[in-house]
């Protein structure tokens, strides 16, 4: 009713004329499916003019992609929140994504602005530009507060039919301030105001079966950031991430996760603290937010660090209620280690050594968001590391 007649037809990996490719059909379909446009996709084969002719019938049922939320939560990260979004993912039928959102939070405060034209002049290259403004609080962490205000611009474009290359530029205001009196020598050394210009470039390798709720198939991006070209930072950054799927029994779906990067200054500059990997958290579970690595232990503020790895391995597995509560249960083991902060001193620890937790967890998919509980318990750590034993993510839309 609503979408353009194109917006599906790009879709497709076959053009009325070609040879019948069932594997290709298959393909199309799950593009069409992973739009997230519509609630039922279906593919028919009718009998063409001639026996050696078939009709390929698509029929989509279509679901609301807009909306407008308010809502309320909390999470562990970010302690209590309240969030306004407004989001179109299929502006005018067109396909484009125009998003707006805005947050309030005890640690965290943010608000943004997008816009994506997934087909920019009628080719399959994907602009867009975004707008945001970030206020983080990190006292409890590392006795500081930081402010960003940005604007970026995106461009992407496929080299085959499972890579994709893109590319970005930001340009960024950023602040540390309120920087505690008893804070690490280092980071009172940090600050003040700067400027960032920098271009960012990834490739990404993507076999999944869906990019929405993958069972089978894999993922891997490369990710290159370089600063410097103007502003007052220069660094160039590089990160790898990877993720495999596997259903082992219906719905019960193993997964393995890992990521590693490394960032170093250009000429004699230094990395600052908000450029450094953070370890803890969402990506070590069972240890705090930037909970591992470097830390001035006569201060105890974790300081980042220049580089980093992690890993997860996760079973999700029905719990036996019915499908319509949208429940399910995962067991995990994380593991990963940060390192390297320059300049350094006497009161740095800083042992590059490997961390690991086990844990399990609930997820619920409510009709009002979300809902994620997770216990995780390090069964390795130095003395020095915050750890988490509960991690919680939950909000209410309306």
């Amino acid at each position: 009713v609503r979408t353009v007649d194109e917006v599906l037809r790009r879709e497709f990996d076959l053009v009325e004329g070609d040879a019948f490719n069932a594997r290709k059909l298959r393909k199309s379909r799950q593009n069409i499916q992973d739009l997230n446009f519509f609630n039922k996709v279906n593919v028919k084969n009718i009998q063409g003019s001639k026996v050696d002719k078939t009709i390929v019938k698509l029929e989509v049922e279509e679901k609301s992609t807009g909306a407008v939320s308010f809502g309320a939560g909390f999470s562990t990260d970010n302690g209590p929140l309240l969030d306004i979004g407004i989001r179109e993912q299929n502006l005018l039928g067109k396909g484009q994504k125009l998003n707006f959102n805005g947050t309030l939070a005890a640690e965290k405060s943010t608000a943004s602005i997008s816009f994506t034209e997934p087909y920019f002049l009628n080719r399959d290259i994907l602009g867009g530009f975004d707008i945001y403004r970030i206020i983080q609080s990190n006292q409890d962490s590392s006795s500081f507060d930081s402010k960003e205000t940005g604007v970026g611009l995106r461009v992407g474009y496929s080299l085959s039919n499972y890579l994709r290359q893109n590319w970005r530029y930001k340009a960024e205001a950023a602040t540390i301030e309120n920087i505690g009196s008893s804070a690490s020598n280092l980071i009172k050394a940090q600050e003040g105001s700067r400027f960032l210009s920098e271009v960012g470039h990834s490739l990404i390798h993507d076999k999944r079966n869906s990019r929405i709720n993958p069972t089978d198939g894999y993922m891997i991006k490369v990710f290159n950031d370089l600063a410097g070209l103007g502003g007052s930072v220069k660094y160039l950054r590089n990160k790898l991430e990877g993720a495999q799927f596997l259903e082992l029994f219906d719905k019960w779906i193993l997964s393995s996760r890992g990521q590693a990067g490394y960032i170093f200054g250009i000429g004699d500059d230094d990395i600052e603290i908000t450029d450094r990997f953070t370890l803890g958290g969402n990506n070590l579970r069972g240890f705090d937010r930037g909970g591992v690595g470097p830390r001035d232990i006569t201060t105890d503020d974790g300081l980042g660090g220049e580089w980093m790895y992690a890993g997860s391995i996760e079973t999700s597995f029905p719990l036996g209620l019915p499908d319509e509560l949208a429940l399910s249960g995962r067991v995990f083991s994380d593991f990963g280690s940060l390192g390297s902060v320059s300049p350094s001193n006497a009161s740095i620890k800083d042992t590059g050594t490997v961390r690991a937790s086990l844990g399990a967890g609930i997820g619920w998919v409510s009709p009002f968001g979300p809902i994620t509980v997770d216990f995780g318990y390090p069964i390795k750590k130095e003395a020095f590391d915050k750890t988490e034993r509960v991690r919680l993510n939950f909000g209410t839309r309306f």
